[in-house]
């Protein structure tokens, strides 16, 4: 996935350009802080925060084959992992700093993502906990809710035909 091949978000803004690399063993650091930074006040705001929870949940998510990173000018600015089954591709992680966030990068990674998926003709699904400003882009974009839970949207985008 190439930034080059990503359309221009729905508002006509285009991304700054960034760059995508595989994950290293010496990028979990980033990645988990990034990840605690942006899950703990959704949490702690469904009174559903545990420490040693998100922590444990962090180490068995980070699968750096799936993993991606986000690059703005050298410096890694986000990450998302993405999974496959036979008929899904999945948006297990998706993370920006703050500082980068609303610049359209978010929406280029996911249109980049449902254009792969439909091109393998394959769905998209993902699921975020609630309060995540991120539910704004993902309806933006198409995806339609398929059920919720305490603390969890999940949703899908069909990119093919059921059946």
């Amino acid at each position: 996935m190439s930034t080059s091949s990503n359309p221009a978000s729905i508002s006509g803004v285009e991304p700054p350009e960034f760059e995508l690399r595989a994950a290293r063993a010496d990028d979990f650091g980033f990645a988990r802080r990034l990840y605690m930074n942006s899950m703990k006040p959704l949490l702690m705001a469904l009174d559903a925060w545990n420490a040693d929870e998100m922590e444990m949940a962090f180490r068995s998510y980070f699968i750096p084959d799936e993993i991606k990173f986000v690059t703005l000018d050298g410096r890694d600015v986000g990450w998302f992992q993405v999974s496959e089954t036979d008929h899904d591709v999945c948006i297990d992680q998706l993370y920006l700093i703050k500082d980068v966030r609303g610049q359209g990068i978010g929406t280029a990674l996911v249109k980049a993502i449902i254009s792969e998926a439909a091109d393998q003709d394959k769905n998209v699904c993902l699921s975020f906990v609630h309060g995540n400003p991120a539910h704004t882009l993902y309806r933006r974009l198409g995806f339609r809710q398929v059920s919720e839970d305490d603390t969890k949207i999940h949703m899908r985008y069909e990119t093919r035909q059921a059946g």
